[in-house]
């Protein structure tokens, strides 16, 4: 029973410092200031009081004196606090940005004598606290709106970078002093305003395509990553054989060259031809679309002819043993043929006067009679002797036959 009370004391104990640790560790010394201030925001009783950053204390109560917050610090130890202490040195500032807020606060210098408990640092002397929103109310809407889609985005951009955003920080410093060098530089030798005038003109330029933007940078980010692929080693043999490429290149280029010009006047020549080809497309459409109505008999034509194809076909498969004999016979006929080509006239008169013989019968049916004439060839065809008065050439030449015809030494024949 004994331990259980001691536990039970013990642990009364602890909540009792737990609740009131907040107002600083019991049983020590402290001093306290008054200090009046025209608007304190969200302060709250339990803020840091503060002097160089470093906190010292805490605000023990905040109550209203007429039409002015009284805040009471508490401050830890005995720290003197003299009336020149807040000579526009205690401010309420801002200790997060959840809202959180402190106390700035300066004890000021002692030959202005130590302040009384009772007395109150006036107003005057103090700077009142700065709200967000307040700051945010001197913008016009438009501005607001356009501060806090600029919050979103880049609180966005950064949610899942915190690794990224510590090694930025991280390399700041030396940023910095470059970037303390390019502005010296930039603002001796550059335009700023006109600079900044561009960078506007080029900022309105991306308004409205974030999306691709984003989405350009994803791919970028790919692309460097596969580009630094074992540790670029690929690109580093890129490069070192990039040279003689590019003069295998030039050297290939040079031999395009001549192909080139000769396309060059090809394309030249072509010219006139495309023209009129392009002249002409207006009658080319005429004639297809009047030839829609004949293409469209087509179908019918090649319907009623299927009967005489399907005969063709068995015609021709019983022609095919045929005719590699007839190709045979053709081409033995080829010769003779040559022979009897200059006599084509002769051959073809002969035709005309056998036709002349024929056309004429009686009723008993005797179309041809053949009757025999005599003539001195009679008698001297069979003497071996030549007729002085026959100059009939039994191997004539092409053409001669149909002289002799008409004349010969005796005269008309």
């Amino acid at each position: 029973m004994l331990v259980g009370l001691l536990v039970l004391a013990l642990f009364a104990g602890s909540l009792v410092f737990a609740f009131n640790a907040t107002m600083g560790v019991p049983w020590h010394d402290h001093t306290y200031a008054k200090v009046a201030f025209n608007d304190v925001g969200s302060l709250r009783t339990g803020d840091d009081v503060r002097i160089n950053s470093v906190r010292v204390g805490q605000v023990s109560k905040i109550e209203l004196s007429g039409m002015q917050p009284v805040v009471t610090l508490k401050l830890d130890g005995d720290r003197p606090v003299y009336r020149d202490a807040t000579a526009a040195a205690a401010s309420v500032g801002a200790r997060s940005a959840l809202g959180q807020k402190f106390i700035d606060f300066s004890a000021g210098t002692p030959p202005a004598g130590r302040l009384g408990p009772e007395e109150v640092v006036p107003a005057n002397q103090t700077v009142p606290s700065q709200e967000l929103s307040d700051v945010l109310d001197v913008l016009d809407p438009p501005t607001r709106e356009a501060l806090g889609k600029t919050l979103r985005e880049a609180g966005g951009g950064m949610a899942g970078h915190s690794g990224d955003l510590h090694d930025a920080v991280g390399t700041a410093p030396g940023m910095l002093k470059d970037l303390g060098t390019v502005s010296r530089t930039a603002g001796a030798q550059t335009d700023l305003a006109g600079m900044l005038r561009s960078a506007d003109t080029l900022a309105s330029r991306f308004s409205g395509r974030e999306q691709q933007l984003s989405s350009l940078i994803s791919q970028s980010d790919s692309t460097l990553r596969a580009v630094g692929v074992d540790g670029g080693e690929p690109l580093n043999a890129t490069l070192r054989q990039g040279p003689d490429a590019l003069r295998d290149a030039r050297e290939a280029l040079e031999l395009v060259q001549e192909p080139l010009q000769h396309t060059e006047s090809a394309m030249t020549q072509l010219r006139p031809g495309a023209e009129a080809l392009a002249a002409a497309t207006p009658d080319i459409r005429g004639v297809l679309r009047e030839g829609v109505a004949p293409l469209n008999k087509v179908p019918g034509v090649m319907h009623q002819a299927e009967p005489a194809v399907a005969d063709l076909t068995g015609v021709f498969a019983d022609a095919r043993p045929l005719a590699p004999k007839v190709g045979r016979a053709l081409d033995l006929a080829n010769e003779p043929l040559q022979q009897l080509a200059p006599y084509s006239p002769e051959i073809g008169l002969w035709f005309t006067y056998a036709r002349d013989a024929l056309k004429d019968g009686d009723a008993a049916g005797h179309w041809l009679r053949i009757d025999i004439l005599a003539n001195t060839e009679s008698v001297s065809g069979t003497v071996p002797v030549p007729d002085p008065i026959t100059a009939r050439n039994p191997y004539p030449a092409p053409g001669q036959a149909q002289q002799e015809k008409r004349s010969g030494i005796g005269g008309g024949r």
